[in-house]
């Protein structure tokens, strides 16, 4: 194979001998996982309501959810790349002995401490496999391909999914998809413990004592960061999270109102993971990509527009079906840029941070879902969404202003990667 095909085929990242072993064995683990972690995300509204919870309820849960699952990179941050595996391993095993609580549990107060659990285990996996995944590469601008192929396979379980949640919910009380989940977690463990000798992860650079007693702790790495492209990367990831988590958390009881059946629900949602799925390709095959905060930028206008067409649909159904797309397509060009400033534009012992914050910091947005739900009970989805929605327009003109602010020394900083 000559050497421009086999470098334009790598960015597939699943080419046979383009591949490791290992590599694959990361992705069938994670996928697995990122499979678990999107039916909470889809059919959690159905769950809740299922239960009996009520909008604020609803609200409440997906927010627990949410916030458990990004203060699990406190978590992960302190845990050094060489014990991901364990850490992993521990995670899926939490995962399959809890699921099936879910077939005895009765009442808000059970239901939100085994949300909140489950949100944690599942942001400590996800946050060890993507770090795993981004590390493979020594070469920085191989580790962008790498990571946004690793990104893009994981995220084909957006997609099945809400499929195979709406065609299971046909037929199974949805009780009992926790116990197949659990059978998951217990089938991803041996599949883990492959990862050893020779497929071992071979990480970029191995802590030494010296960084492992300057690694910063969380709240500097948090709010004392100077690296101005991944702080752009985290106001355009959270700003996108308004009306993805809206439609997500609410698009069942809201699509109820204007007539779509839960099942028809999940089929759009698949519909918005499939442009997720499509803009992560776009990424992938695009990679290594230079113009970062253009990309960014263009993927705001995409979620303010989701976020503004939402409320307008009360008025014209057929505006709903915009609403998908428009609420997809950012977050598929937003993941994995993001994963890829956080792991090539940091120092070695910081990957694991980076990466971490990245991965679990937009899901600190599912806090916005109690106060949602309640304003919802109160004047209505119109007007709650109208809100909402100027919300994240806000974060879209951040975003614009800190770019604008930070010019000069954004593209400083983008001709230095470039020279690496």
């Amino acid at each position: 194979m000559e050497k421009g095909n086999s470098k334009d085929l790598r960015k597939l990242g699943l080419s046979i001998n383009l591949i490791s072993v290992t590599e694959w064995l990361i992705i069938v683990v994670a996928f697995l996982g990122r499979y678990m972690l999107q039916f909470y995300q889809t059919a959690i509204g159905y769950t809740a309501g299922f239960f009996g919870l009520n909008t604020t309820q609803v609200g409440i849960a997906f927010a627990l959810f949410g916030v458990a699952f990004g203060l699990a990179a406190f978590i992960v941050h302190k845990i050094s790349p060489s014990k991901f595996r364990i850490l992993v391993a521990i995670s899926l095993l939490i995962l399959g002995l809890t699921m099936p609580l879910y077939l005895v549990i009765h009442g808000a107060i059970e239901i939100y401490a085994l949300m909140t659990l489950d949100g944690l285990i599942t942001g400590i996996y996800m946050d060890a496999l993507m770090t795993m995944g981004g590390m493979a590469s020594k070469d920085q601008k191989q580790r962008q391909i790498d990571q946004s192929a690793f990104s893009f396979w994981v995220s084909t379980a957006l997609i099945i999914a809400p499929f195979t949640t709406g065609i299971l919910l046909s037929v199974l009380n949805i009780k009992y998809m926790f116990a197949i989940f659990a059978i998951m977690a217990f089938v991803a463990i041996p599949v883990l413990l492959l990862l050893h000798g020779k497929h071992s992860l071979q990480y970029v650079e191995h802590r030494s004592d010296a960084e492992e007693r300057t690694h910063p702790t969380a709240l500097n790495f948090l709010f004392h960061n100077k690296n101005k492209s991944f702080n752009a990367s985290l106001i355009a990831s959270l700003g996108n999270k308004i009306p993805y988590f809206i439609v997500l958390s609410f698009g069942v009881l809201y699509g109820k109102l204007l007539g779509f059946t839960p099942q028809q629900i999940f089929y759009l949602i698949a519909v918005m993971f499939a442009f997720n799925i499509g803009a992560r390709l776009f990424v992938m095959l695009k990679s290594p990509i230079s113009n970062k905060l253009r990309y960014m930028e263009v993927a705001m206008i995409f979620a303010a527009s989701a976020a503004i067409i939402l409320p307008l649909s009360v008025i014209w159904h057929p505006l709903f079906y915009l609403v998908f797309p428009l609420a997809g397509i950012p977050e598929g060009i937003l993941w994995p840029i993001g994963l890829q400033l956080a792991n090539t534009t940091f120092k070695s012992h910081e990957i694991g941070s980076s990466t971490a914050f990245f991965s679990s910091g937009m899901m600190i947005m599912a806090a916005l879902m109690p106060i949602l739900g309640w304003i919802i009970s109160t004047i209505g989805y119109e007007f709650s969404f109208l809100v909402f929605g100027a919300i994240t327009v806000a974060f879209l003109i951040w975003l614009l202003s800190y770019v604008k602010f930070n010019e000069s020394e954004l593209t400083q900083h983008v001709e230095l990667l470039e020279k690496r």
